[in-house]
């Protein structure tokens, strides 16, 4: 550390009293030099010793020794053959003493008024970067060394800091003094997919917000804000309806009763470039309260276990609060709220634990189990628990039947379920499929498989009833690591395979509402038993990844209950 102190007393030396000698900017320059020569060599570690001949032979030029008593007290560095002094070992008291008073202190590489940091560097608030200790530890205030990046950070790096393990602190480059890998600089986000994972229609009751949770619709995970999304709806040429738009990087609270039937979804990269960006359209439907007609609707759920758990019987609720009734067919019993997967006090459908596509398609075969002709009542009259693995759509393929919906043997019949357990035909069938699909498929599955369940049922039903409307929509994933592991590759996939199959297909009977997007991936998912401290704080791992707590129950089935308000008032 001698060179460094004789560099500082070089660039700033003693004065008179009167009119002290000012800094020269080469001398200044200079001490960058020295100390990035100093703290490089450092990298090899600093051998320390009570007399010269104790530090033995250096491992590398530039490796700096110390003896600590003696004669050969003093600060060295190993040339390649021999220990070379470079001055006395560093006193801190001494140094801050040194420094000429006319030094700007905001901008200078003393902490003043600190007395174990003689060296630091500061920004232009007098606020502390990174610091040499009086131990002669190099270290940075208010970051994590988790985040630093190690080597060069390229050809326009002119001076760095490291710690005594070769991790940077500090760069300072020919335009920017940043802490690498974790800079809000343009490199942040650079090649970041700012385009959002989004389509179809936002509905709500009118009184409700909407929420668009921006993280939620990422192709990447992070919690950092990556991009800046502003959700818009111009004003009517009448002037009857006001401009209206919500921008954020999180959550977007909206009225969709100020918006107008298309609004405008458009993102950008944070601090890359303000002149790119992504727009997307969306329906948006903002549906009356207690009508005094069109408030009754007929709806079939189909689904997977977050559909079987309280879907249906939180979404009647909140129809029933809105003055709307739905009223729910099919042969098997979802649990009522606040029971569990087995209960079957909520309303018909068909929500069936741990199903994907293809077990309601055939596709997949070890799973469901086919109801013989003649077998309804039976089938009817059994547990909850024995009607979870029997499929009420499939009857035996014919010679008449088109390849493109037989899967083993058997095709998917809607127009048989209903005939054959002589239930009326809903207004709305919703589909709420995927996540199992994820669970079980390869990747190379996966995609084909979701669009072969969507293509089949879908068409099916429409082929038997024409005027029936679908309504697709999936679950918010939790933030977790389980489930990060598989949002870019796996998540993303699904959810790309729906937009793509309802914008591919264009037929207004067949709507997709983004209910992934609208609650939450951070709250609504189980806690485990966990610790609660002496002040009441609970500490606890997610205990279920996957399903919905009651708090995303509820949240979507407000979406939901929304989307058959809208069927019944025939705007969907």
């Amino acid at each position: 550390m001698g060179a460094i102190r004789d560099a500082f007393n070089s660039a700033w030396p003693d004065g008179p009293s009167t009119n002290p000698t000012r800094p020269n900017k080469s001398t200044i320059r200079q001490v960058g030099t020295t100390i990035e020569t100093s703290l490089v060599g450092a990298a090899a570690g600093l051998i320390r010793a009570t007399t010269k001949a104790g530090l033995g032979s250096g491992t590398r030029t530039g490796q700096p020794g110390q003896v600590t008593a003696g004669a050969d007290k003093g600060e060295y560095y190993w040339n390649g053959s021999a220990w070379i002094r470079t001055g006395d070992v560093i006193d801190p008291i001494a140094l801050q003493a040194n420094i000429d008073e006319e030094v700007d202190e905001r901008s200078s590489l003393i902490a003043r008024g600190m007395q174990n940091i003689p060296v630091a560097i500061k920004d232009a608030l007098g606020f502390i970067w990174a610091y040499i200790d009086n131990r002669g530890y190099v270290k940075s205030r208010g970051f994590s060394a988790a985040g630093f990046e190690m080597g060069s950070s390229g050809a326009d790096e002119v001076f760095h800091i490291r710690d005594r393990r070769g991790f940077k602190y500090l760069s300072l480059t020919k335009t920017e003094l940043r802490a690498p890998g974790l800079s809000h600089g343009s490199n942040l986000n650079e090649g970041f997919d700012a385009k959002p994972l989004i389509g179809g229609t936002l509905v709500s009751f009118v009184g409700d917000e909407t929420h668009l949770f921006v993280r939620n619709i990422l192709t990447q995970r992070s919690d950092l804000s990556r991009i800046r999304a502003t959700l818009y709806s111009e004003a009517s040429l009448s002037g009857i309806r006001a401009s209206y738009s919500r921008t954020g990087d999180d959550d977007l609270v909206v009225d969709l009763a100020k918006c107008s039937q298309t609004v405008t979804l458009q993102t950008r990269l944070d601090e890359v470039t303000a002149d790119t960006r992504n727009a997307t359209t969306l329906n948006a439907i903002s549906v009356p309260v207690s009508p005094s007609s069109g408030n009754t609707v007929r709806a079939l759920m189909i689904g997977d276990s977050i559909t079987n758990r309280q879907m249906a019987a939180r979404m009647n609720i909140r129809a029933s609060q809105r003055g709307y009734t739905i009223n729910f067919v099919g042969t098997l019993n979802g649990a009522g709220v606040d029971q569990g997967a087995n209960d079957a006090t909520g309303p018909l459908g068909e929500g069936r634990e741990g199903w994907e596509f293809g077990d309601f398609t055939y596709a997949v075969t070890n799973r469901a189990t086919v109801i013989a002709p003649g077998s309804e009542a039976s089938y009817l009259a059994a547990a909850k628990t024995s009607k979870q693995t029997q499929n009420p759509f499939l009857r035996a393929a014919t010679g008449g039947d088109s390849s493109s919906v037989v899967r083993n043997g058997y095709v998917f019949d809607y127009a048989f379920y209903l005939s054959r357990f002589s239930l009326t035909a809903p207004n709305v069938v919703f589909i709420g499929l995927g996540t199992n699909d994820i669970r079980d498929l390869s990747s190379s599955e996966l995609g084909p498989g979701i669009l072969d369940g969507l293509t089949i049922m879908c068409g099916q039903i429409l082929a038997a009833q024409p005027t029936t409307k679908i309504v697709l929509w999936f679950p918010p994933v939790s933030r977790s690591s389980e489930r990060d592991a598989l949002w870019s590759s796996r998540y993303v996939e699904v959810l790309t395979r729906f937009l793509r199959f309802v914008r591919t297909q264009a037929n207004a009977s067949i709507r997709i509402v983004p209910t992934w997007a609208m609650a939450s991936q951070e709250v609504g998912f189980e806690l485990a038993a966990g610790s609660t401290s002496d002040i009441g704080i609970k500490t606890a791992e997610l205990s279920d990844a996957v399903h919905l707590g009651p708090y995303n129950i509820a949240a979507v089935a407000e979406v939901l209950a929304a989307a058959a308000g809208a069927a019944a008032q025939e705007t969907l």
